[in-house]
């Protein structure tokens, strides 16, 4: 059975990292985690494997220092730390994030979210992304492979 992967790519000096997510969501929240001083990409896939994104995002909004010390490899001082960073920018992904991207996931198909990754990953904005990838399903016949709709797609990117 086909999965999409939502990736991020890790650059170090020494090493080029790559770590997959099942939702836009779980991707986002990775990267705020970076955002904080002390968290690598180790401890925010740690973090991201011990708490569901929605209650990491309203624990840190409760500022609930209890449930983020439970998580392993996070003490009383990294769960404080990760308040203090993150506080505002979990509310603002939590208002304009989590409802908009649970919309977009319900009304595509496996094969629209593939294209849109690709898309994504090629250096788009997901909402040009999602915007090619309606108008190249409203262009193409039912069926179309994926080579076709990434075709149809970046042509009409190209258009912009």
């Amino acid at each position: 059975e086909p999965a999409s992967l939502k990736v991020y790519t890790h650059v170090r000096e020494d090493a080029i990292q790559l770590y997959g997510f099942l939702t836009q969501d779980e991707r986002d929240v990775f990267q705020l985690l970076l955002s904080v001083s002390g968290v690598g990409p180790k401890l925010a896939r740690n973090i991201l494997s011990g708490i569901a994104v929605g209650d990491l995002v309203a624990a840190i909004g409760s500022a609930d220092n209890k449930k983020l010390s439970s998580i392993p490899g996070i003490g009383g001082k990294s769960a404080e730390r990760l308040i203090l960073e993150l506080r505002d920018k979990i509310k603002a992904f939590a208002l304009k994030g989590v409802p908009e991207h649970k919309a977009a996931a319900g009304d595509s198909d496996p094969l629209s979210n593939d294209v849109a990754s690709a898309l994504e990953n090629l250096g788009y904005k997901s909402a040009q992304a999602e915007d090619a990838v309606k108008k190249a399903k409203t262009a193409l016949s039912e069926g179309a492979s994926f080579e076709a709709f990434l075709k149809e797609a970046l042509k009409h990117l190209s258009k912009r």
